[in-house]
């Protein structure tokens, strides 16, 4: 049995696919330790580009291609990443995006860290600089992001917003627990959020999100973007789905404090007539 699952949601990017490929049979970890479940998001129309590129180019760990079976227009990210999750076999589940590279370190890191913190949300580093996949750790931060989240982790954990599945890992069992990624993310017309929802009811559940320096990705150039021109305004619904979800509860528990205030000036006026 694998140690650790690899979970890679593809839509149509059959050149990277090729380059994450050739990066997975270059990792340090032993190829025994770990899986890889990739699940097509792509839209039925696609799903042969990624099979052709995955069959013709046979990695030497264990592999599995999946499909949502959705849409092309809908983000389903959160429903193939769940079946991803329901089908790994290792303890720990590590998800990366299918326009990332991974440095040959990238998935001993994780593991190492989980070994270490049994209960770990590890993010790890990325960057644009390809150069990024021949440096040897400790690895640079080159994104201002990933500088901040290291500086915050060092204080004692980061927040929701930091759980980025471009390169994050937790374990089965605790996804699990949380109820896996919310489906109602997959959305036309939507991007994003479905990581932190998931990283939010993570730290409910006594996780602790973590930066890790060297489990590192290249963020490539996007072969395509289905969101171009109008991911401002697909992350905003996105957002405005997320505060919706979360604040029920916030806005809740205003009205019951608005009462209670309502309640009690009426009783002071009594006492007082």
């Amino acid at each position: 049995m694998p140690d650790l699952t690899l979970v890679v949601p593809l839509f149509n990017r059959p050149r990277t696919l090729a380059r994450i490929l050739r990066a997975l049979d270059a990792q340090t970890l032993d190829r025994a330790r770990f899986e890889t479940v990739f699940v097509d998001d792509s839209g039925p129309e696609n799903y042969g580009n990624q099979r052709e590129v995955l069959e013709a180019a046979p990695l030497r760990c264990a592999w599995t291609l999946l499909s949502t079976g959705l849409p092309r227009g809908v983000n389903g990210v959160s429903v193939a990443r769940n079946l991803a999750i329901r089908a790994a076999r290792g303890e720990v589940v590590m998800f990366m995006d299918d326009d990332c590279v991974p440095h040959p370190e990238m998935l001993a890191a994780h593991l190492e860290a989980h070994r270490a913190r049994p209960r770990l949300a590890a993010v790890g580093n990325r960057s644009e600089d390809e150069s990024i996949l021949a440096a040897r750790p400790p690895l640079p931060l080159t994104f201002g992001k990933c500088a901040r989240e290291e500086a915050k982790s060092a204080r004692g954990g980061l927040g929701a917003g930091s759980f980025v599945t471009a390169n994050a890992s937790v374990k089965r069992e605790h996804l699990l627990a949380a109820g896996l990624f919310d489906e109602s993310f997959a959305r036309a017309g939507e991007y994003g959020y479905e990581d932190k929802d998931l990283g939010k009811r993570l730290i409910e559940l006594g996780l602790e999100i973590r930066f890790l320096r060297d489990a590192a990705v290249w963020m490539a150039p996007r072969e395509s973007d289905p969101w171009e021109g109008r991911r401002e305004a697909a992350r905003n619904a996105a957002r405005a789905r997320y505060h919706r979800k979360h604040d029920v509860l916030i806005g809740f528990r205003s009205r019951v404090k608005d009462l209670l205030g309502i309640r009690s000036r009426r009783a002071r006026r009594k006492g007082e007539s």
